[in-house]
């Protein structure tokens, strides 16, 4: 099992889906987290309770992402917390899909862009002034960047520019041992849109011929690839995507 002692990370977020396995797998690994919730406080505390059972520390930052200012204190709050970031995971954002080109609204294109564009560039930037020597920066992007579909114009648009943000970082701190990388999650079960996903979801239906595996992803299958991305065997891996899907495309 890979080591995080005496990292600290920071993971947007972190409240529920993605975010909160992926901040639940750096404490298990040893490191203390710092939770970024935009709203939901009672769910936040509860992810730093089950932080705190692994014996390390944790601490619940309420930030909107979409608010360059607001990313700067949940930065600032995290150095003046912890001393230092070791690793930060991007996660925040929001979805909408089945939306036709033809049908979205301008409040819809700002929603999306201004969390997932915006908030994504900015909270790089932020990780790329505050994060140690040999850290780690991941993305968290969307398989839908790889294969356009009808309805995912906005999801997939507001997706895919901070791929090329992540490329280019990588070589700008690839000097100081810092790695920057992405990881494409399909549709996953226990996340985003399919938080709930019941016996009679549309996408149930589907899984036998779209999946190969016979299964959605989880949560959890995305934490593995984070947890890789987080550690010491990924030290020389940047600038890369890695599409967590179990064999399907996109």
């Amino acid at each position: 099992m890979n080591s995080l002692k005496k990292k600290v990370a920071l993971v947007t977020g972190a409240s529920r889906g993605i975010g909160k396995a992926i901040a639940l797998r750096y404490a298990q690994l040893g490191a203390d987290v710092v939770v970024n919730y935009a709203s939901n406080s009672v769910a936040a505390d509860a992810v730093v309770k089950e932080i705190e059972s692994y014996k390390v520390k944790a601490i619940p930052v309420k930030a909107d992402v979409s608010k360059p200012a607001e990313i700067d204190r949940l930065f600032e709050l995290a150095v003046k917390e912890f001393g230092k970031i070791d690793i930060v995971v991007v996660n925040a954002g929001l979805e909408l899909v089945g939306v036709p080109v033809a049908s979205f609204s301008e409040l819809q294109f700002d929603n999306l862009f201004n969390t997932n564009t915006k908030g994504a560039f900015f909270t790089m930037q932020a990780a790329a002034k505050h994060v140690a020597d040999n850290g780690r920066i991941i993305y968290i992007g969307s398989s839908t960047t790889g294969l356009p579909n009808p309805g995912y114009a906005l999801h997939g648009g507001s997706k895919m520019a901070a791929l090329y943000l992540v490329q280019v970082l990588s070589k700008e701190l690839g000097k100081k041992g810092i790695t920057v990388n992405a990881i494409l999650p399909t549709a996953t079960e226990g996340a985003g849109i399919h938080t709930v996903v019941d016996a009679e979801a549309p996408i149930r239906a589907i899984i036998p011929t779209f999946y190969p595996m016979g299964r959605m992803g989880t949560p959890e299958d995305v934490a593995n690839v984070a947890e890789f991305f987080a550690g010491e065997l990924s030290a020389f891996v940047s600038g890369q995507q890695l599409l967590v899907s179990g064999g399907a495309i996109a």
